[in-house]
């Protein structure tokens, strides 16, 4: 799975996520951002700035697949992050507190841990598998733990999973707006990576499936297009401002997963004969 740029979206902004899912002694008021190290031609996936000048620097991997380098890599760039962070004359200075940098990889599991992990004692080895694990013991309804669930589970259980997870991240009253649109963005985007035969409008319907209208994704950007107006006008005027092809799509595939018209009406507010008309026109 490609998860590096989904994993700098989730923690840039959010050191303290790092630090629920983790444990790790993050100072307070950490600033995230991705670096490259030109001189080794070495990119890391994330790099926490403190706030506080005694508070040390966090250069933070994920790792999902297999590669021998990685501790080679992180290594080189710790010490090259050390050495721009304290200069020479500085270091010489018997008063001077240099500025630390701690260095941590997350592994997918323990599966993918090189065998040459044993020599890099300075850098900290995490596993994303058992992590979840750990945080849905402390935090069952974490939306971060629902927005990671494609992470550690089946794809069975993700079909099953995913409409309660989705609301687990978007009904979470304690999230801002922006919060929960990162968090269900990524949730969406670790699907499409799982489910990769589906595309973002089935992954969309799957989410939906068992999830009233109004609260998903697909609802929202349907009621921001004029459907609620239009359905409170009219619902052949409030479908025409929406996005027609978008809820005929999701009545079909209800409809095709054996969904009744009674059900159907139920999860997406439609009369029932709107979804008769739906099924048994040409349309989508």
């Amino acid at each position: 799975m490609e998860t590096d740029s989904i994993f700098h979206a989730l923690f840039r902004d959010h050191p303290e996520w790092l630090r629920k899912l983790t444990g790790l002694p993050l100072p307070t008021g950490c600033r995230g951002s991705a670096r490259v190290f030109k001189q080794l031609e070495i990119r890391c996936d994330l790099l926490l700035e403190p706030s506080e000048p005694l508070d040390p620097f966090y250069l933070v991997e994920f790792q999902l697949y297999h590669d021998h380098s990685i501790f080679n890599r992180i290594e080189l760039a710790r010490q090259m992050l050390w050495k721009g962070l304290n200069p020479r004359e500085d270091c010489r200075r018997r008063d001077y507190q240099p500025r630390e940098v701690e260095a941590v990889v997350l592994f997918g599991s323990q599966s993918e841990l090189p065998s040459n992990s044993g020599r890099y004692s300075a850098i900290r080895v995490l596993f994303i598998d058992e992590l979840l694990k750990s945080l849905a013991a402390r935090e069952p309804d974490s939306p971060l733990l629902a927005a990671l669930a494609p992470l550690s589970e089946t794809e069975s259980e993700l079909e099953k999973s995913a409409a309660a997870r989705y609301r687990q991240i978007t009904q979470d009253r304690e999230l801002d707006r922006v919060d929960r649109e990162v968090l269900t963005e990524i949730f969406s985007n670790l699907l499409l990576q799982r489910f990769k035969t589906k595309n973002r409008e089935e992954i969309k319907a799957m989410i939906a499936e068992l999830t009233p209208i109004h609260e998903t994704r697909v609802g929202r950007e349907l009621l921001e297009q004029g459907l609620e107006q239009g359905l409170e006008q009219g619902l052949e005027q409030g479908l025409e401002q929406g996005r027609r092809e978008t809820i005929t799509k999701l009545v079909r595939r209800m409809a095709a997963m054996g969904r009744t018209d009674a059900e159907i009406a139920e999860w997406t507010d439609l009369p029932i004969e709107e979804i008769e008309r739906i099924r048994g026109s040409g349309e989508g």
